[in-house]
């Protein structure tokens, strides 16, 4: 039985994504060990049929809550995971000691346990914040290669889609106008502009509803003259099938904008209140766009906010900015965090 890696993350979709540089530094310097991840099912399951990690402890199944309440309390799965383990990396505060401590006591050779969200981290990116805490034990240049679905998976989303009435390929255009919080969504006007736009290319805009997003999309869908096709999300592995095959993905910051990012949809963000230098996908097939940079103090301050002007993105430049990354490439910008404010839409 080969050595292993056990890494905790408890964050949500988006955040467990930001960590997959840290993931992949951990494959490559470890290889040849078999790497666990202890996460929320969801991303589990995309992380491990994409071959990112070798094998999933779900949240859900209260994996992390056995390994804080103590010894006792924790699966016979990640016991036995334990029992091999190498090197243990908690990406979570653990002010107490105590899951260092049920880590070492369940045979956790080395551990590592610091949040990327303390102040004792150095780098603005979430993404490097991630990477610095594996300073001591991996290399932090990793190239940002794509997620890669496997093919099997992708002939199924396709033969999805056509049911549907969705020609692949073909100019998909992917709409996600839900979010983690209804502070971070734009007016349900623009998406309905879009939706337009698309349409006059001769593409096929569709609209993606998450568990959380039926007001949202029903918000852009009363705009619309002509209903568009709403993918219903069943799971998430399946929405990032069916997100593989999008010619242009346009999103807020939410966990399917991070997960398009990471299979190399070319992207436009649309960002708000949340800090793009910080949480924004990175890439040359990325574009975020945003308003008027946000005032709001806090989080308070925010949901209090009526106007919203950092949301207040023009419908013109979303067009641009779409136009740009369906040009393909090498018309796309090496690297644009706020395209108000940069040359990535000349």
């Amino acid at each position: 039985m080969p050595r292993t890696l056990l890494i905790l993350h408890p964050g949500a979709i988006g955040d467990v994504i930001l960590a997959l540089p840290a993931i992949r530094a951990l494959r490559r310097q470890f290889h040849g060990h078999a790497l666990g991840l202890v996460a929320g099912e969801e991303i589990g399951r995309v992380l491990r049929t994409c071959a990112e990690v070798d094998s999933t402890f779900a949240l859900e199944a209260d994996a992390l809550a056995g390994l804080m309440a103590g010894s006792r309390w924790v699966s016979r799965a990640v016991r036995e995971w334990l029992a091999r383990c190498e090197l243990a990396i908690g990406w979570l505060r653990d002010s107490d000691g105590r899951l260092q401590s049920v880590l070492q006591e369940l045979g956790a050779s080395r551990i590592i346990v610091q949040s990327p969200l303390t102040s004792k981290c150095g780098p603005i990116h979430q993404e490097d914040r991630v990477l610095e805490t594996l300073a001591s034990v991996a290399a932090s240049d990793i190239p940002h290669e794509p997620l890669r679905v496997p093919n099997s998976l992708l002939e199924d989303a396709k033969a999805r889609l056509a049911a549907e009435g969705i020609p692949t390929p073909g100019l998909l255009v992917a709409l996600h106008p839900g979010s983690g919080s209804r502070h971070k969504c734009a007016d349900p006007a623009l998406f309905a502009g879009i939706i337009d736009w698309v349409r006059a290319r001769d593409g096929v805009p569709i609209l993606l509803e998450g568990p959380a997003d039926e007001e949202a999309v029903r918000s852009v869908t009363a705009f619309c003259e002509r209903r568009p096709l709403v993918l219903h999300r069943t799971n998430l592995l399946d929405t990032a099938t069916a997100l593989a095959h999008a010619r242009l993905f346009i999103g807020h910051d939410s966990g399917l904008t991070h997960l398009a990012a990471a299979l190399h949809v070319p992207t436009v963000a649309l960002f708000g209140p949340t800090m793009i230098q910080r949480w924004a996908p990175r890439g040359s097939h990325v574009i975020v766009l945003t308003g008027t940079p946000c005032q709001c103090g806090s989080w308070e301050a925010v949901q209090a906010c009526v106007e919203k002007p950092c949301l207040r993105i023009p419908l013109e430049e979303l067009r641009r900015a779409g136009a740009r990354m369906l040009q393909g490439p090498h018309n796309r910008p090496r690297e644009c965090l706020d395209a108000r404010h940069s040359a990535c839409l000349e």
